[in-house]
Parts: C-alpha cells; sequence; structure tokens
C-alpha cells in the first residue's frame, strides 16, 4: 500500500518504508514535481502511478484522514 501524508510540519519530503506500506510524507508548499525528484529510483514506476494518482485523480478512490497535522490519503480498497 501507498499513502501520501501531508503534514503542516514537514520542510523536507521524505519515503517511509514498511513491510507492507509505502508513506511518501511532504509539506504543504512541496509540489508533485518535488516528490517524483524525490521517488525517482527509488518507488517503481507502479508506486510512482499510484501517487500519482492518489495526488491528482479525482475519480481515484480514497479515504482522507486527519491525524494531529497531517492529512493522510490512501486509497480505498
Amino acid at each position: 500500500m501507498i499513502e501520501l501524508i501531508v503534514d503542516d510540519n514537514c520542510f523536507v519530503p521524505e519515503i517511509r518504508r514498511d513491510q507492507d506500506r509505502i508513506s511518501v510524507v511532504m509539506g504543504r508548499s512541496h509540489d508533485f514535481d518535488k516528490i517524483l525528484d524525490l521517488c525517482s529510483g527509488v518507488l517503481t514506476n507502479e508506486e510512482l502511478s499510484l501517487g500519482h494518482k492518489l495526488w491528482a485523480d479525482d475519480n481515484c478512490p480514497r479515504t482522507f484522514t486527519r491525524e494531529g497535522e497531517a492529512l493522510i490519503i490512501r486509497a480505498r480498497d
């Protein structure tokens, strides 16, 4: 699973990997071009595609969860 985390306190975007989850953490001022630069060579094309879909496709079924200062965006099953 891949998730996007938009965190008000994030100044440098980062990727976090667990066994079953990839979290792309970004601040509100980061655009998707900065995220692509971060993910290039780290994520597969399929993972990048899903991340872009979560970010930009209004028809992508997803959930939005607020946890403190962060908004977590995940694909719905």
